[in-house]
């Protein structure tokens, strides 16, 4: 899809007046900008249909609900939809493929997901990007669908409980639920208004990395709040020491040197 080139100051313009409708607008920030907007399940390449979906929440949501239980020592009711939601939810923010993809109301926590994980040191992408869709326009048009056996394609929205999982409250968090592979296609497909699209996707070089994580650290926007825990604490201050130094070259700009020094030695040898 389309993209909008913006500084980290032109964004935090653009979404101003965002903030004026509660609840409508949400954000997912990704670290490079040529990533898709999929989510975990999709991305190991083993489920993509509706079909494939609804074989996992009957095989293998069971399977991992034991093995949670099993060390918790609490169960959940997998065929009562709100306890099936929220306990996807909880794989999600553990670290198990799940049919969900992160959100956020924040435009801010979003940039954050954004810059925080590029490595400072090595960049390996020119881009990040922070996606706004508009949650509250799409959902009075489209249908929700929360039937894990529904085979039409979908893309809907999911905001369980964070009761048992702190983390998505902290983050203002919650998400879509598709079977869709591929979710910009499907949202752009759908979008009845080329001028006001449900999805925007903006593109900001990763060099607003120190500027950005600075300003959010001044609102309190760091790993620590956002994932309470010493491991937080220790990278919320290689973070902070990070942004002391001189962000290293990405890839393409070392590349892009090595051919103009290629180039000039050339020029000199024609000479």
């Amino acid at each position: 899809m389309d993209f909008i080139d913006v500084s980290w100051a032109n964004f935090i313009a653009a979404i101003k007046p965002d903030l004026l409708h509660d609840r409508r607008f949400i954000y997912r920030g990704q670290e490079s900008s040529n990533w898709r907007l999929q989510t975990s399940l999709h991305r190991t390449g083993q489920w993509r249909t509706p079909e494939d979906i609804s074989s996992y929440i009957q095989h293998i949501v069971p399977l991992a609900h034991e093995a949670v239980a099993s060390w918790e020592g609490v169960r959940r009711d997998l065929s009562n939809g709100f306890q099936l939601a929220e306990f996807l939810a909880y794989l999600q923010h553990n670290s198990f493929p799940t049919p969900l993809l992160d959100w956020t109301y924040s435009p801010y926590i979003a940039a954050f997901f954004a810059f925080e994980c590029i490595n400072h040191y090595q960049p390996e992408h020119d881009y990040v990007c922070i996606y706004r869709f508009d949650k509250g326009g799409w959902i009075r048009s489209y249908k929700q669908s929360y039937d894990y056996s529904d085979k039409n394609l979908h893309v809907s929205i999911i905001e369980p409980s964070s009761v048992g999982n702190p983390k998505l409250m902290l983050q203002q968090g919650l998400f879509m639920y598709t079977n869709q592979d591929d979710i910009e296609s499907h949202i752009e497909l759908n979008s009845k208004n080329p001028k006001e699209p449900y999805l925007r996707k903006f593109r900001i070089h990763c060099r607003e990395r120190q500027v950005a994580l600075r300003e959010l650290r001044l609102m309190n926007i760091t790993r620590m709040q956002l994932f309470p825990s010493v491991e937080s604490v220790c990278r919320k201050v290689a973070t902070d020491v990070s942004l002391m130094f001189p962000m290293g070259k990405t890839r393409s700009e070392i590349s892009k040197e090595i051919f103009e020094q290629f180039l000039a030695s050339y020029k000199t040898g024609e000479k």
